[in-house]
């Protein structure tokens, strides 16, 4: 087991600047997602700890070992790619074993080592077959296997379950998890699924064009966004974000839009104050849960809008509420509104400790 870390690395496709001044640090035995929308560098920045791209500049570090050099194979790092890449001719034992054997193990530690971690993977009735023979989970436990049986410092996973269907795709992040909190080897995950990140990692680093976003727990992430960018990535559903201005009013503060106005709660109103908003103009954030709907207009619900559809999901349901040119989406209670409703008129309520506040030109959380 070993740290990981990036001290201003950058990478170039000639003009394409795809990682740009990453600083990051990965403790020993952590479980890191690196996480961001297609094209963001979080693929480009594991092939260079994995040593399959060329550091543009700046140094990756193995513990305190600076790693750039370094062949793939004298990194004693495995990565789990996307595709199972099994030989289709051998059985999952050799599969397993092929690594150990590049390496000239002796016969019987071959042997421990890929029957302990069939064992561990609960794939020990399949190591006689072939992967023809196996399922698409089970072919991608035995692609992992291949990675643990080398027991390297660091395991790094390009989006290993993405082609996987979506039960599956759940399990497999429960095993992959308990895997790695039991082998407790420093791991570095790379996906675009958000639900991937908040539900495996211990923390999660967010990269936007090559950019860090900002590095965190999932809570940390989900509940205090450094942006807006990463508020409304962070989330299913999406944080919502409204457009308006601040105010003084009643010896506070308020936010402005032509279809409401919001009564900043104190704490809030001390942060906007200070925070020297361009033209006073804010983003306001609020997630989908912590808005409540009703058929009247009352203190509790003072934005106006209209039913745009209604998405039932098990025993809750997204409402899409159109309020003037912006859509809202509220999670609420299944039966809150039916299908029948569409176009009527709803009223929305908040909860104001809930609300996120980013100044409209920068992006950057204010609250």
């Amino acid at each position: 087991m070993a740290s990981l870390t990036f001290n201003g690395v950058w990478k170039r496709y000639d003009q394409v600047e795809a990682v740009k001044d990453l600083n990051l640090a990965v403790a020993d035995g952590e479980f890191l997602c690196l996480l961001g929308p297609s094209g963001c560098g979080k693929s480009s920045s594991l092939r260079m700890i994995a040593g399959l791209e060329f550091i543009s500049d700046g140094d990756i570090l193995l513990d305190d070992r600076r790693i750039n050099d370094l062949e793939p194979r004298h990194r004693d790092i495995a990565m789990v790619f996307e595709s199972y890449a099994l030989y289709p001719t051998k059985t999952v034992f050799e599969n397993m074993a092929n690594p150990l054997r590049l390496r000239k193990l002796s016969k019987d530690e071959i042997d421990r080592r890929v029957r302990e971690t069939a064992r561990i993977l609960e794939i020990e009735r399949l190591l006689n077959r072939r992967p023809s023979q196996l399922s698409g989970g089970q072919k991608q436990r035995v692609a992992i296997g291949r990675v643990l049986v080398r027991e390297p410092q660091a395991f790094l996973f390009d989006e290993p379950i993405a082609h996987l269907d979506a039960k599956l795709r759940a399990r497999m992040r429960g095993e992959l998890k308990h895997i790695q909190k039991t082998l407790g080897t420093t791991t570095v995950y790379v996906t675009h699924d958000q639900l991937e990140g908040m539900s495996m990692a211990d923390r999660m680093a967010i990269m936007r064009e090559g950019v860090l976003q900002q590095v965190g727990t999932p809570h940390e992430v989900f509940n205090r966004p450094t942006n807006v960018w990463v508020a409304t990535f962070v989330g299913d559903p999406p944080m919502n974000i409204l457009n308006a201005e601040v105010q003084a009013a009643d010896g506070g503060l308020v936010a402005r839009a032509p279809e409401y106005t919001i009564t900043i709660p104190a704490q809030q109103a001390a942060a906007l104050s200070s925070a020297r908003l361009t033209d006073n103009k804010v983003q306001i954030g609020v997630r989908p849960e912590a808005l409540t709907l009703s058929s009247v207009r009352d203190p509790q619900h003072p934005i106006a809008g209209r039913i745009y559809a209604v998405q039932p999901l098990g025993d809750v349901e997204i409402v899409d509420v159109r309020v003037g040119d912006d859509r809202i989406l509220v999670r609420t209670e299944l039966g809150t509104i039916s299908n029948e409703d569409m176009n009527a008129p709803v009223f929305l309520g908040y909860k104001p400790e809930k609300l996120y506040f980013f100044d409209a030109v920068s992006g950057q959380a204010v609250y």
